[in-house]
């Protein structure tokens, strides 16, 4: 049983190390997008969060713009839900 736990560790904290290794964010800032379209808005040792910079979408009454917000995990990017800011 020590073995086991042991092992799992070593596998748990080398594929916490290669995640970190392999952020988008690690080396440069502001790659998915570009620097004119996106921006990042958070960056965690394993995964970042980028939102995109500006957006042509509203909501149907017009009270809100939509921004595509981004994670990128391992050098990919997946869509996650989008950001709602008010309209001013």
């Amino acid at each position: 049983m020590k073995k086991f736990v042991i092992t799992a560790m070593v596998v748990i904290i080398m594929v916490i190390g290669i995640l970190g290794i392999t952020n988008p964010a690690f080396k440069q800032t502001y790659s998915l997008f570009g620097n004119a379209e996106g921006n990042l808005t958070h960056n965690y040792f394993i995964f970042s969060i980028y939102r995109q910079h500006y957006s042509d979408i509203k909501t149907n009454d017009g009270k809100f713009i939509v921004y595509r917000r981004f994670i990128g995990i391992a050098m990919n990017f997946y869509e996650i839900s989008p950001l709602r800011v008010e309209n001013k």
